[in-house]
């Protein structure tokens, strides 16, 4: 039997962890089920380019069994799958790239472990998400928009922003400073690889993508 794709969810992999989160892209809760996948998903909630976002909701119907995909999504027009070792062997994986290969998908299978290069960058990402998601629902476009005009003004690291922002946005203020860094109109300094403090330097981004 040929592979195919049904939208649906397998749960949690016997012995697997379960990450629990809340998704900006699709506005709604999401479960993952390994670490990797977890930081990776962080990483596509701050990509202003990837859209049509399903997180566990996606199963590969393999000639014996069923993988899921732990995340797909569309970046500048390709398909992206994410799919963890947990799920994947050998033969798997040679099935699903003749898939993927077939269908113009890009895959990338992500280890069992994490690797420690990525463990900065997840976590400042996973610091900003926890803001946002505290203070979602006053992050309007308005807020939005009004915030990014007093970000702009030459301020030069977060403590700045914040405290510019803290005039008119006393309790939400950080929020909204990341809400703009996760939809790619303020660039963080050096987030892959140092810690965020208040004296991180920011840079506006010009192009607004949304």
């Amino acid at each position: 039997m040929t592979i195919f794709c049904t939208e649906e969810s397998k749960g949690r992999p016997p012995g697997a962890p379960e990450f629990l989160a809340y998704s900006l892209k699709t506005d709604s809760p999401v479960r993952l089920y390994c670490r990797p996948s977890f930081w990776r998903w962080a990483m596509v909630e701050f990509d202003p380019y990837a859209l049509d976002v399903f997180v566990n909701q996606i199963v590969l119907n393999l000639r014996a069994k069923k993988v899921s995909v732990a995340l797909q999504y569309e970046a500048s027009n390709v398909a992206h799958f994410v799919l963890s070792r947990r799920e994947v062997s050998g033969s798997d994986e040679n099935e699903i790239l003749e898939y993927a290969d077939k269908h113009a998908i890009q895959c990338d299978f992500l280890k069992v472990s994490c690797n420690s290069e990525d463990q900065v960058y997840a976590d400042n990402l996973l610091c900003m998400l926890s803001y946002i998601n505290k203070f979602k629902d006053s992050l309007t476009d308005r807020n939005l928009d009004s915030a990014f005009l007093i970000a702009e003004r030459g301020q030069k690291t977060i403590r700045d922003a914040v405290l510019s922002l803290q005039e008119k946005f006393p309790e939400n203020a950080s929020a909204l400073l990341f809400e703009l860094v996760r939809r790619g109109r303020i660039k963080v300094s050096d987030v892959q690889s140092k810690t965020i403090t208040g004296a991180t330097l920011i840079k506006v981004c010009r192009v607004s993508h949304g």
